[in-house]
């Protein structure tokens, strides 16, 4: 069985992003960028977490690039996972080395159904101000990542953008202070098929809370997605994936004491919540 995790505003979470705490909670840092932490998970939900991957394969599934993925300490220090996807499905790692055929696959299939990235950065040219753009990145030469001000976005603008690049087969994603435009070749529900496959895996349960994490949730056998998250806000309702009750940090042990009674379901077993800390 695999699990199969978006990690941003899923299983881990900024200070902004995390919500109101609990009186007396304390959070876990897992993430250094310059010498400050910038990521965190509840004590809870990192117990949950070792769990989850001493029963079953967990795979972190991340829009991050490789680079970014590997500042997230606790998968180093604590909870080791044999596989990673970054990149929105670009990147396979196995053991922290990039899939090199995987890659290859991947720029293939992107060259054959979407327009190159130059002609999409041209129509993001034509809306974009230095009002509401901050900073523009190509990560990983396969998509672009871009720091907003949210609340200055021109909306009708961006809706009109949206629309072209998809005809272009590009998509669209806000999340935070972020927009990715994203190859829609580049998906990490096919990178978890993919690996799915060469586990020979069984059943997959995959989390994850945005609209690039749609392809994963509709690819695994069960799915499920924060109630704080972008495909909530789009799909309040969805036959394939059940919503947390919990909004902000305390999603990330709710859909992790999930995933373990379904294991125990699919085992004939029943799963006791045990409260403690690692």
């Amino acid at each position: 069985m695999i699990f199969a995790s978006d990690l941003d505003q899923t299983l881990i979470y900024s200070e902004a992003s995390m919500g109101p705490l609990k009186p007396q909670e304390q959070t876990v840092p897992i993430e250094l960028y310059e010498e400050r932490y910038i990521s965190f998970m509840t004590k809870r939900a990192i117990q949950l977490l070792t769990q989850v991957t001493a029963s079953m394969q967990f795979i972190p599934v991340t829009t991050r690039t490789v680079v970014q993925y590997e500042r997230i300490f606790v998968f180093k220090d604590t909870v080791r996972p044999n596989y990673a996807i970054t990149s929105n499905g670009g990147t396979i790692l196995v053991n922290g080395q990039a899939d090199e055929h995987w890659k290859q696959t991947v720029t293939a299939a992107v060259a054959r159904s979407s327009a190159p990235a130059a002609d999409i950065k041209q129509h993001w040219d034509r809306i974009a101000t230095p009002e509401w753009v901050l900073t523009e990145k190509y990560a990983d030469d396969l998509f672009y990542s871009l720091v907003i001000v949210r609340d200055k976005i021109p909306q009708p603008e961006l809706d009109d953008f949206r629309a072209v690049i998809a005809e272009l087969g590009w998509n669209l994603s806000i999340q935070g202070r972020k927009i990715y435009l994203v190859p829609a070749a580049l998906s990490k529900g096919a990178a978890m098929l993919h690996l799915k496959e060469r586990l020979g895996a069984s059943h997959v349960i995959a989390a994850g809370d945005s609209l690039l994490d749609e392809s994963l949730l509709l690819a695994a056998d069960e799915a499920i997605a924060p109630r704080h998250g972008e495909l909530f806000k789009h799909y309040p309702k969805h036959p394939h994936i059940t919503y947390t009750q919990l909004p902000g940090i305390y999603a990330s042990e709710e859909l992790l004491e999930q995933v373990l009674e379904r294991h125990s379901y699919r085992n004939g077993t029943i799963y006791e919540k045990k409260e403690g800390v690692v």
